[in-house]
């Protein structure tokens, strides 16, 4: 496969430009419009990107992006009707309208472009798509998708590197939403800024899980196991770390490896759908990692990597501190560390001495434990006896607070996302 072609600098600000005089026509505000733009095709071939950038299967990424976009078929006209107001005379007509922004751009990977894509177009908006230059062989394909079946002043991908994307970000968007670090996030918000640009910002962080001593083990371990080798780590809601009394961690640690091996047997390298490291730089990244948490920690299982091959194995780590290098970021990857909290009121009291994460896992059958967790603590989702699933629910918004991001998109709150609340009242001149 050849190397993705990045656009030409010079020809960004036209490619807006064209973009901002399609919806000016606007052609793309009419509900019929909005449908014909929501495609559902090449599941084949997205998958396959998907195997060649990361080596792993899209059985969880694909659906959920056709999900997405079914939704948004079946319900346009509900998530677009106005929201009607209170009338302060018998002849006023008073009502929220959602309006469209305007013209839009994001930088994602395939799951996280098509969905806010969906969302964006069925609010009625022009469309500027970045994707990720590190999935070379998604953005390659999302690049000619697009170009085949949509209409490139409506939507047009640009693709780069920190040259593009800075010449990118010194555009005026009506909206911008982005996917990635907290860092990058920064800039992405510093530029908007010129333009007075409301963001959307997902941003993830350290996401934990609580393990108390009214906590299901095994199904504990099963969940947490599971996502922590999905994508190799690398997906922003996958659990970061875990917070667990000293006296249930042997359990769980077993069932976790039981887990691992169930799924990838007892060599999980030689496993060929155990999926590898995007880079070679987020590689070494993590390589940095394993040689600090053996330095610093206890690795109970796993700890081996191979930079030709983009490996890195499941590894747990005990005996962690939070001022350990492990706990000093997001991790975005297979490594999972274990801090010991003998409480819950101490795993909360921990959760808030950082950053609010994007999501928070509790692990319990107890309700009142439950209350607590969600009365003392901030996140972008807490989940109860599992991890990441209301990403799955389109019925519940998708979003972070504080350094884990701003915003929120999915189903319904997609099209308030990409849209403004437009107040409306219309009076009566004879009153």
């Amino acid at each position: 496969m050849t190397a993705i072609e990045f656009t030409p600098v010079h020809s960004i600000p036209k490619i807006i430009a064209d973009s901002r005089a399609t919806f000016l026509t606007h052609r793309t505000q009419s509900l019929e419009f909005r449908k014909q733009q929501l495609l559902e095709e090449n599941a084949a071939d997205l998958s396959a990107a998907i195997r060649a950038d990361l080596n792993r299967s899209a059985d969880f990424e694909i659906p959920t992006c056709i999900s997405a976009t079914k939704d948004f078929l079946d319900n346009l006209e509900k998530y677009t009707e106005n929201q009607k107001g209170f009338n302060v005379a018998d002849k006023d007509d008073s009502y929220v309208r959602l309006s469209p922004f305007g013209g839009g751009g994001n930088d994602e990977t395939i799951m996280l472009v098509v969905e806010p894509l969906a969302g964006a177009l069925a609010a009625g908006n022009t469309v500027i798509l970045k994707p990720s230059e590190n999935s070379e062989h998604s953005a390659k394909l999302l690049t000619h998708l697009i170009e085949k079946y949509m209409d490139p002043t409506i939507v047009s991908v640009i693709n780069g590197a920190v040259e593009e994307t800075t010449v990118l970000l010194e555009q005026r968007f009506d909206h911008i939403i982005y996917t990635g670090g907290t860092q990058v996030g920064r800039i992405v918000m510093q530029a908007a800024a010129k333009h007075l640009t409301p963001v959307t910002l997902e941003l993830g962080g350290k996401c934990p899980a609580i393990i108390t001593s009214k906590a299901d083990i095994p199904k504990a371990a099963q969940k947490i196991a599971g996502w922590k080798t999905a994508n190799c780590g690398q997906i922003c809601l996958t659990v970061d770390y875990i917070l667990c009394p000293k006296d249930l961690q042997e359990s769980l640690i077993q069932n976790i490896i039981g887990t691992w091996q169930h799924m990838f047997g007892a060599n999980i390298k030689d496993n060929k759908s155990y999926p590898k490291i995007i880079n070679k730089r987020q590689h070494a990244r993590l390589e940095g990692l394993l040689k600090a948490v053996k330095a610093e920690n206890k690795v109970v299982y796993g700890g081996n990597s191979d930079a030709e091959n983009l490996y890195i194995e499941p590894t747990i780590v005990t005996g962690v501190s939070l001022k350990d290098t492990i706990m000093q970021d997001e991790i975005f990857g297979p490594i999972l560390p274990i801090v010991t909290s003998e409480s819950l009121t101490e795993s909360i009291n921990i959760i808030n001495s950082g950053e609010h994460p994007l999501g928070l896992y509790l692990f319990t059958e107890d309700k009142q434990e439950v209350e607590e967790v969600l009365s003392k603590t901030r996140s972008g989702a807490a989940i109860v006896n599992d991890v990441a699933s209301h990403f799955l629910n389109h019925s519940l918004p998708f979003g972070g607070v504080g350094n884990s991001g701003m915003g929120r998109y999915h189903g319904k709150y997609s099209i308030e996302a990409f849209s403004h609340h437009r107040a409306v009242m219309v009076r009566s001149s004879h009153l």
